[in-house]
């Protein structure tokens, strides 16, 4: 189309086009022509499909201002909610898939972490107690989610039986809604029995966070940071700290602490002891595995000592 011919069929105004108008139609021709056994782009992931519509909008002006991406990406969430089609429906590539382990014995348990610098964590845990466990890198996006359980579908996983969810993120507003924002993502795609942990002052946690206060050292406690002033000011500090108490159980909207202050092995101890809570772990199973790990190593080590040493 012209742009004359955009702007009366899109525009907002005489001069600026609507844009969530105009990209859920694009979004809903282009489903239409996939439908058909069209090609109408090379689909790669949603940054891809921005791409292929940003010479229109750049056309008309309307990448000036704003986020046009994210705006791509909220029409995206919102149809697919609507439940007008699915994300597989247009062969997305899934970012995330790399970052997620799946679990043969314990589907159902989930342990996810904020930071994909727990991805070794991850893995471990998946390999030690057979759970499934994923390194969202921040919030998950619904795209993924949605495509991590198709996958728990496909795998033959019982979407009704009780899920329970194990997290790591900061002890602050931002991790606290990650993880509920996490747990809504998995009940808008079918699993909506998750276990509750109630906690002190809220009762409707559906997950167990690892890193909290209760879980620290004294000196842990203390390694605090202060949230921004726009947190503050917003409401979010004090929704969460009347939640969790804040960083001193007096619902404090100060201050925060992240993952970081808990090494690895202190998290990992802590999230096995609750993990047993729920199911038996055979520690001694566990640690024949490792020793059995080690001496592969060993192993493998010295024949590439061995095989220089020839040479």
């Amino acid at each position: 189309m012209s742009k004359p011919e955009l702007l009366k069929h899109f525009g907002k105004s005489a001069k600026h086009i609507n844009k969530s108008l105009f990209i859920k139609n694009v979004i809903w021709q282009t489903y239409e022509r996939i439908q058909n056994g069209e090609k109408p782009f090379d689909i790669g992931n949603l940054r891809s499909f921005w791409y292929y519509i940003k010479d229109t909008m750049d056309r008309v002006g309307a990448t000036k201002k704003g986020d046009p991406y994210l705006i791509v990406s909220n029409m995206f969430m919102l149809m697919v909610k609507s439940g007008l089609f699915k994300y597989k429906d247009f062969g997305f590539d899934d970012d995330d898939q790399g970052n997620r382990w799946h679990a043969k014995r314990h589907p159902h348990i989930i342990l996810f972490a904020e930071k994909t610098s727990y991805t070794d964590l991850m893995q471990e845990v998946n390999r030690d107690f057979d759970i499934t466990t994923i390194a969202t890198g921040g919030q998950s996006s619904y795209l993924s989610i949605e495509y991590f359980v198709d996958e728990l579908r496909e795998r033959g996983v019982d979407l009704t039986q009780k899920f329970y969810i194990f997290s790591i993120v900061d002890f602050d507003p931002a991790g606290d809604i990650i993880a509920t924002k996490f747990i809504e993502n998995l009940e808008d795609n079918g699993i909506k029995n998750i276990q509750v942990f109630p906690g002190k002052l809220y009762k409707k946690f559906k997950r167990k966070d690892i890193v909290t206060p209760a879980n620290m050292t004294k000196e842990q406690r203390k390694k605090v940071y202060r949230l921004p002033l726009h947190v503050r000011k917003s409401g979010l500090a004090a929704k969460w700290a009347s939640k969790t108490g804040g960083v001193n159980g007096k619902k404090n909207i100060l201050y925060g602490i992240e993952t970081i202050v808990m090494p690895k092995a202190q998290i990992m101890n802590i999230f096995t002891k609750e993990l047993a809570k729920v199911i038996t772990i055979n520690f001694a199973q566990i640690a024949k595995y490792h020793k059995m790990q080690t001496l592969t190593q060993q192993m493998q080590s010295f024949a590439l000592k061995k095989l220089q040493l020839d040479l």
